[in-house]
């Protein structure tokens, strides 16, 4: 109950953080209710999690403040010479290479929506299509392993005693193609391929100039570079490399690390461990075990991953996918198998993965929303905003109908 008192408030009230709720109403269950230690609470608190998102925040909080992925993002807009048709195309291609790099979905879409909208204005390529094909490429690269979502994913993994480290790219990669599938599919409903180069299209684009990398920046990037390849061949531990290149670059003055500091995104990091202490409550209370069973009475082994991503894909319209669905559904999954007598741990990991995020396309998500507040000044942003919500809340029904065919058909 105190969960969806949090999950209820945090959707009514979206100007407080949900994390706070949770972790005020976990010390009122814990200490008066189950009569917990105060130690005994605050032990549920994430450390390794804490570390990670931190040091991964930092890290490319620099280098979007020493302008490092502005000018990346520009080469690969030059690359595609001015063929609208390739835009929508590249636009996801360039969120989900930014997302899964380091920065994540909200910063990504940060970065790519202001430059992506302009060019959909500019090169008469509809909005909604190209406000689609950003959100989409976020999420799409949201689960990578060092990505502040994807280390959220790992933690819940190794908490549920599954091997996050090595599951992490399976998920990511099952979460990208599903993602990608729906893409493609907006793509060709809304007929990207139809844009027609225009001359204010090539007046816009000559003014994009793309300059050198300077000193600073090319440092920043070689890091990036240096902690995806650490990470990903010679399994160093994330907290550890992002943190000893932050002292490198800060040491070098490649950026100002008091500045980038204060941007770290704490509300959203408070939010995701205020919830996993109300978690570790409701374990210790039963109710985890409580909320696995009424999950598995609605579910057989042949649709628990199209129920999951469903349930998970309303809930994660009104609350953070990542901070709050994620947290609370993840751990339900032992004892969901063990009630059922079936199912799939990787499986159901993926199916609340792709349906908890699927929905963030919606004006009601960051996502979303950070595209339509990038849109043309002449766009009818009364009607993006209705459309996106539209195609954003439909995806809870498309993410459980893809889980239902990829996840429990086959």
């Amino acid at each position: 109950m105190a969960l969806v008192v949090a999950i209820i408030i945090g959707g009514f009230k979206p100007k407080m953080n949900t994390g706070i709720i949770a972790v005020t109403l976990a010390m009122i269950v814990g200490i008066y209710g189950a009569k917990l230690p105060m130690k005994t609470i605050s032990a549920g608190f994430p450390t390794d999690l804490f570390l990670m998102l931190v040091s991964i925040c930092l890290l490319f909080n620099m280098a979007s403040q020493n302008g490092t992925l502005e000018k990346l993002s520009k080469f690969f807009i030059k690359s595609v010479k001015g063929n609208p048709k390739l835009f929508p195309l590249l636009f996801f291609f360039l969120t989900f290479l930014l997302a899964s790099i380091g920065p994540g979905n909200i910063a990504a879409t940060a970065l790519m929506a202001p430059i992506g909208m302009a060019v959909a204005a500019n090169a008469g390529i509809s909005a909604l299509l190209m406000a689609i094909m950003i959100c989409t490429g976020a999420n799409a690269g949201a689960f990578s392993p060092i990505a502040p979502t994807g280390i959220i994913g790992i933690g819940l993994m190794n908490k549920i005693g599954v091997n996050g480290n090595s599951m992490g790219m399976t998920v990511f990669l099952a979460s990208a193609a599903i993602q990608s599938l729906s893409a493609i599919s907006a793509y060709l409903i809304f007929k990207g391929y139809k844009a027609k180069k225009t001359q204010k299209l090539d007046e816009f684009l000559a003014k994009q100039k793309v300059e050198k990398f300077n000193n600073k920046q090319f440092l920043t990037l070689a890091a990036i570079v240096i902690l995806v390849l650490s990470v990903v061949f010679f399994k160093v531990q994330i907290s550890l490399g992002a943190f000893a290149l932050i002292v490198i670059l800060s040491f070098v003055g490649a950026a100002d690390e008091e500045k980038s500091i204060k941007n770290i995104p704490w509300g959203i990091i408070l939010l995701v461990t205020g919830i996993t202490i109300l978690i570790g409550i409701m374990e210790k209370t039963g109710g985890l075990n409580m909320a696995t069973s009424m999950i598995a009475k609605i579910s057989s082994g042949r649709t628990i991953n199209a129920i999951l991503a469903f349930i998970t894909g309303i809930v994660s319209a009104y609350s953070s996918s990542s901070g709050v669905v994620m947290p609370a559904f993840i751990p339900l999954i032992p004892g969901i198998i063990a009630k059922l007598g079936a199912g799939n741990i990787l499986k159901m990991i993926i199916a609340v993965a792709v349906g908890s995020h699927m929905v963030d396309v919606s004006p009601l998500s960051t996502l979303g929303a950070l595209t339509i507040a990038s849109a043309d000044e002449k766009e009818d942003k009364v009607k993006l905003f209705r459309n996106l919500l539209i195609w954003g809340m439909s995806m809870a029904i498309v993410g459980a109908l893809m889980a239902w065919v990829f996840l429990d058909l086959l």
